[in-house]
C-alpha cells in the first residue's frame, strides 16, 4: 500500500515537471539564436548601417526609432516608426515588427540603447536587424594609447 502511494506521488511530481517543461518550451519569448551569431555580427560590424549606406539602400526597410518619447524628432526618416524602448515587446509593437518587410533598422539617441534592442530582438529570432549609426566605425579608438606613467607600483614600499 505504501509502495503504491509513493509511486503515485512520484508520478505526480514527474507529471508536474513535464507540464512545466512543455509550458517553458511553448513560451514565445525564449531566445532562439545562438550567442555566437550575435558575437560574429558585432565583430564584423554586419549589424551596423551608416546614414550614407541607408541613403543608398534600395531594398525595403523600416526604421524603428526607439529614442525617448519626450525628445523632439531631430531627424526625419522615411519608413520610420517611433516605439519607446520600454514598449518594444508590447503585443501591438511586436505585430509591427513581425509585419515589417525587409530590414529592421534600429535608431536611438545613443548606440548603446539601439544595441540593447538589437540583442533582444536578435535573440527573439528577428532577422535582418541593423543599428543606425552616424559614424563609419563607431568602435574605432580615436586616440593614441599612452600608459599612465604617474603610478609606479614597483617603487612603492609596504
Amino acid at each position: 500500500m505504501n509502495r503504491i502511494k509513493s509511486l503515485k506521488i512520484t508520478i505526480l511530481v514527474i507529471g508536474i515537471l513535464l507540464i512545466l517543461v512543455i509550458i517553458r518550451n511553448l513560451d514565445r519569448n525564449v531566445f532562439k539564436e545562438k550567442a555566437k551569431t550575435a558575437v560574429d555580427a558585432v565583430r564584423n560590424n554586419s549589424n551596423v548601417i551608416t546614414v550614407n549606406q541607408l541613403k543608398k539602400l534600395t531594398a525595403p526597410y523600416l526604421i524603428i526609432d526607439i529614442g525617448s518619447e519626450s525628445r523632439p524628432d531631430s531627424l526625419q526618416f522615411q519608413h520610420a516608426v517611433k516605439i519607446a524602448f520600454s514598449q518594444l515587446l508590447d503585443k501591438a509593437n511586436r505585430k509591427i515588427l513581425n509585419d515589417a518587410k525587409g530590414e529592421l533598422i534600429l535608431y536611438a539617441d545613443d548606440v548603446a540603447t539601439a544595441s540593447r534592442a538589437w540583442v533582444i530582438l536578435n535573440q527573439l529570432g528577428y532577422k535582418n536587424l541593423r543599428i543606425l549609426t552616424f559614424e563609419n566605425n563607431p568602435e574605432e579608438l580615436k586616440y593614441k594609447f599612452q600608459p599612465d606613467t604617474t603610478a609606479r607600483l614597483e617603487q612603492d614600499s609596504f
